[in-house]
């Protein structure tokens, strides 16, 4: 038996999967129904007679010949050729940006974050377990960030979310995104979990992201290398922007960084008044930098999540027939 035939999907991978319709939609099924009464009866749908046309003989050969031979979403051929070929070639298709990079440097930090928020915020008593062991079922795997444990009276597991900035920070009326209810929905196939937790979490940049920011205005301003440079101010000012945007917990970030370079002294950061609410300083409470979405174990999206692999792994096996010698 070939390795397509009982390839089991990443958690990260699933959303690929279930995204549009295979084959036909259901208005195209309605449309097949209307035709063939059409061709049958010589009345459309008002009960008026109506020619039958040689456009309509052709829609109805296209749309037959559709139903009878699936096609599945081109999402979903895209990610399985990727998958067929990075498998079948020993090959790998890295995929980085600097939002995916904050998420791999600093998620201990957010594991962290999370932990002091249940204790602090929600008074519940809790030990946040990093989990190190990938998990491996008859159609999927995955790598959960946390190991469940009873929460809120569920087997529940968590999966952190770092924010590149406050910006793209959810508020807590914000639907959770597909991408991680599938991702959810597997987490908890894997583990037993009833229930799991997407918990987006605004922690501090790491000093190479904060660097890596900064470098982008240096060399955009020409590269000032001293208050003599006409652009020095206009660098300095930037540079506290930076600061502005990626740090979140001052004191941590320096506990953390004692050497970087910054150029919000304490005192001014701790000062800097909100004209708003009126309040000083710049840090964000812990309060407001973590936003939990929760999901629910549904058999019934699994069991859609299944045939799609299904699906998924037929087609991976008709690629492996074309790159037979």
């Amino acid at each position: 038996m070939g390795k397509f035939q009982e390839y089991q999907f990443r958690a990260s991978q699933n959303h690929l999967l279930m995204g549009g319709t295979i084959g036909i939609t259901e208005e195209q099924e309605k449309r097949i129904t209307a035709l063939v009464s059409e061709r049958e009866t010589g009345l459309n749908n008002n009960g008026n007679k109506c020619k039958w046309t040689e456009n309509k003989i052709k829609e109805l050969e296209k749309l037959d010949y559709n139903q009878k031979n699936p096609e599945l979403p081109k999402t979903m051929q895209n990610e399985l050729r990727k998958i067929h070929r990075s498998e079948t070639f020993n090959r790998n298709f890295p995929f980085t940006n600097r939002y995916l990079q904050k998420g791999i440097d600093q998620e201990k930090e957010a594991t962290g974050d999370l932990n002091d928020y249940i204790i602090q915020e929600l008074g519940i008593n809790c030990f946040l377990d990093t989990n190190t062991v990938r998990l491996f079922n008859k159609y999927f795997q995955g790598l959960p960030d946390i190991n469940p444990l009873i929460f809120k009276g569920k087997n529940c597991g968590f999966d952190t979310k770092c924010s590149w900035s406050l910006d793209t920070f959810p508020y807590s009326g914000d639907a959770l995104d597909a991408v991680y209810e599938y991702q959810n929905q597997t987490y908890m196939d894997l583990s037993g979990a009833e229930m799991w937790i997407t918990a987006y979490v605004l922690v501090n940049c790491t000093e190479q992201g904060v660097f890596n920011e900064k470098n982008k205005h240096f060399y955009a301003l020409g590269m000032p290398g001293d208050a003599e440079h006409k652009n020095w101010d206009a660098l300095i000012v930037k540079y506290r922007e930076v600061e502005k945007m990626l740090i979140f917990d001052y004191d941590r970030f320096i506990a953390l960084n004692p050497y970087h370079q910054i150029e919000y002294t304490r005192t001014e950061w701790m000062n800097e008044l909100n004209p708003v609410t009126g309040e000083l300083g710049l840090d964000i409470p812990l309060k407001n930098r973590v936003v939990l979405k929760e999901s629910f174990k549904n058999e019934k999206v699994l069991e859609e999540m299944r045939d799609r692999v299904k699906a998924a792994r037929n087609y991976l096996v008709s690629l492996e027939e074309q790159t037979k010698i």
